[in-house]
């Protein structure tokens, strides 16, 4: 339901949205291109599973090897590569660990998402618990929940 109404929300705000998606794998924006009318509204997404990957999207090495991937820094900074890549209104980027095991010696259910609506940026961090397929589903969901909160 949720997605229906951010799709809704888009439409009706006249903005599109764009991800780039890290532990999630894609699931955002499958997520959203499940929704009749989300050609309008979408403007695409960029799975960066790899540091190499968010890398060659315009996340600095740097700021990888200072901070790692699973990081506010990083998080902040996919999001204004995907907004600058695709041209949208709206961008919001995951990365975190979905586990089984810790990475970069931070725990699993750790994950950061970045908004940015315009000029408005908010970087989020949660501590989820739960499984791998959970800990994806729940950062989805929180994201799509804190879009509808910022189109309303």
């Amino acid at each position: 339901m949720s997605f229906s109404l951010l799709i809704s929300l888009l439409e009706k705000k006249k903005k599109t949205i764009s991800s780039i998606e890290s532990l999630t794998g894609g699931l955002f924006s499958s997520k959203l291109t499940a929704v009749s009318g989300a050609s309008k509204v979408f403007s695409g997404s960029l799975v960066t599973y790899s540091n190499e990957s968010k890398i060659k999207a315009g996340v600095k090495k740097e700021t990888i090897d200072t901070y790692g991937a699973i990081s506010s820094q990083c998080s902040l900074e996919m999001a204004k590569c995907c907004k600058e890549y695709f041209l949208s209104d709206i961008a919001v980027s995951f990365t975190g660990n979905a586990g089984p095991t810790a990475s970069e010696n931070k725990d699993v259910g750790l994950v950061y998402i970045t908004i940015i609506v315009d000029e408005k940026i908010e970087t989020f961090k949660l501590s989820l618990s739960g499984d791998r397929e959970l800990i994806r589903e729940r950062s989805v969901l929180f994201a799509s929940n804190k879009l509808i909160e910022f189109l309303k």
